[in-house]
């Protein structure tokens, strides 16, 4: 199994939907993976809806000092809890609130996604932020969020995507 740790962003961003006027709450991390900076996400608490969803953009591949957009690919997944567990479902990167996201490397379809060589390490890496970041994990578990220490702050730009 890869070596993965975790360094959450210091802020729990306050958002309003600019589609559905829905307030969000907005996280973001990086990942090291064996020491070496491999990821980084944003995600999205669709803290109104009736059962907690998270929409996770996702880069994967190499974020160190000299590496370029062209070895990392990206997702936006749509995480959800059921009785069953957690699921996820790759949506079309164009959902995300950060498209087009060059600095992320390739964006992602489904169908991309499924023949790719990095959707086993994807998905690994979608596994461990959702287990591991606080905030992600406490409102899948229970619709209620762990701050973790991030500093709550209102911001100042609405969120893109529902």
């Amino acid at each position: 199994m890869s070596d993965y740790s975790l360094e959450t962003g210091e802020y729990l961003w306050r958002l309003t939907c600019d589609c559905c006027g829905k307030q969000k709450n907005r996280v973001w991390g990086f990942i090291s993976k064996n020491g070496d900076a491999y990821a980084i996400y944003y995600a999205l608490l669709n803290i109104e809806e009736e059962r907690p969803r998270v929409g996770l953009t996702l880069s994967v591949g190499p974020w160190w000092d000299g590496s370029k957009p062209s070895q990392r690919s990206w997702v936006h997944l749509d995480v959800w809890s059921g009785n069953d567990g957690t699921h996820m479902g790759i949506r079309d990167p164009k959902e995300s609130n950060f498209y087009p996201w060059e600095k992320g490397g390739t964006p992602l379809t489904r169908e991309q996604a499924k023949l790719s060589d990095a959707i086993q390490e994807i998905w690994s890496v979608a596994d461990f932020i959702v287990v591991t970041d606080a905030a992600v994990s406490s409102y899948l578990k229970s619709n209620g969020i762990d701050s973790m220490g991030r500093e709550i702050r209102q911001a100042d730009h609405p969120a893109r995507s529902c």
